[in-house]
């Protein structure tokens, strides 16, 4: 299980931060948090693998903030109370961007912490101009449930992540990531309608890292095609 303290410096190496003088903020210095900022990071290098452009952006400051601030906890997309970063990113003609911990509002109306989000920029651009919650509509392009355990982990939270994916609309890809797995977390997420597995996927095991890359650049290459 790998530590804080080498989560923090595999987000720094995936995002190149320290060769363009960029520092790491957590806000909650925990490996639940960091596990996050980990994922949304691979999500990046998925989208340059796929022959995209990501660019870390402040929401405050612009591109290529000095301090890259990752939330403590569930936020408004809209918040400027903090430089909170997001990726901005394009790829063919499409235009999108990659959150952490943001708050969406679902078809019914309820509210959804989705763990790393990727939304249409337009969609993202009017959520920032009115201040309201993005929803879980069309323009959700993937939801990525992330889940760092500290002990065997079971099913509770993958249940829990079905019930968010039932109030979106249909999207590209819905996935539950963890860090370790167990027999009864494996069956629960082999059905049909699951959410797509990814689990023991951490930097000491590098093979999960590149089938998740594999197959998000996978998602990514079909989405920019279609029209």
């Amino acid at each position: 299980m790998p530590t804080l303290a080498q989560l923090k410096t595999v987000i720094d190496n995936l995002l190149s931060l320290p060769a363009a003088n960029q520092l790491l903020q957590l806000n909650s210095n925990t490996c639940e948090r960091a596990y996050e900022a980990y994922i949304f990071s691979l999500c990046a290098v998925a989208v340059r693998d796929a022959g995209g452009t990501a660019v870390l952006t402040g929401i405050n400051s612009g591109p290529n903030p000095t301090t890259v601030v990752f939330r403590g906890g569930p936020g408004a997309m809209a918040s400027i109370a903090q430089n909170f970063c997001y990726m901005d990113c394009a790829l063919g003609q499409k235009q999108f961007e990659i959150h952490v911990d943001v708050v969406y509002e679902g078809q019914s109306g309820a509210s959804h912490e989705i763990d790393v989000s990727i939304c249409e920029s337009g969609h993202a651009q009017n959520v920032r101009q009115s201040g309201r919650a993005p929803r879980t509509n069309k323009h959700l392009v993937a939801a990525i449930e992330c889940k760092f355990y500290q002990s065997t982990p079971g099913v509770a939270l993958a249940r829990t992540f079905v019930g968010l994916v039932k109030d979106c609309s249909p999207n590209r890809l819905n996935a539950f990531v963890s860090n370790q797995t167990s027999d009864g977390l494996d069956s629960f997420l082999s059905t049909a309608w699951a959410p797509k597995p990814f689990t023991d996927l951490t930097p000491l095991n590098p093979p999960s890292e590149g089938r998740f890359v594999a197959n998000l650049e996978q998602v990514f290459r079909q989405w920019a095609a279609s029209r």
